[in-house]
């Protein structure tokens, strides 16, 4: 009986000892369903959050995933691409952005989303993406749409799936910080 409560108890014990799995980011983007390796072709990618209290009170969040060709500064003048979600009505909690579905155009949301590429006449056309997970601003989603891109002259559709994204505060890594 006792070899039996010393195994029981052993099995148990060796239970409390779990290795935890380091929690691996990953990002997909497609544009007119071509891959783009990410980590290969954009020498810098960045996230940036804020959350800020308006002055009807109400909160204000924003997260962008910003990919920038260049080294250096962030910069609009350095090709880039940038994911962008933003909630003008959020809620109040420690978090730099909400869960939920994030949709562009104009719709009764409070919550956004837009894609952009350098360029001012660049614009979005439709979009809709989904914050599904998060824990201690670290980010899961995905988003989709089309936006012009006058570099080309032709609208593309784009693709970003993002896995265990930090949500980076330093507003070094961004120019939109101002902007939404």
């Amino acid at each position: 009986m006792k070899r039996l409560l010393l195994l029981v108890g052993l099995l148990f014990w060796s239970c409390d000892d779990k290795v935890e799995e380091p929690i691996v980011e990953y990002i997909g983007m497609w544009v007119n369903g071509d891959i783009i390796p990410v980590y290969d072709y954009y020498e810098s990618i960045t996230t940036f959050g804020i959350k800020t209290i308006q002055e009807d009170s109400s909160i204000k969040k924003l997260f962008v995933i910003h990919f920038q060709k260049g080294l250096g500064r962030i910069s609009p003048e350095k090709e880039h691409y940038a994911l962008i979600f933003y909630d003008v009505d959020a809620k109040g909690n420690k978090d730099l952005i909400d869960l939920g579905v994030y949709v562009n155009t104009d719709t009764e949301s409070s919550k956004g989303i837009t894609l952009e590429i350098v360029g001012a006449s660049d614009y979005t056309v439709n979009a809709q993406g989904i914050i599904d997970e998060l824990h201690d601003n670290v980010v899961s989603g995905y988003a989709e749409g089309t936006f012009w891109n006058p570099y080309r002259e032709e609208f593309q559709n784009g693709l970003v799936v993002f896995e265990n994204l930090k949500i980076e505060t330093d507003s070094t890594n961004t120019f939109y910080s101002e902007y939404y």
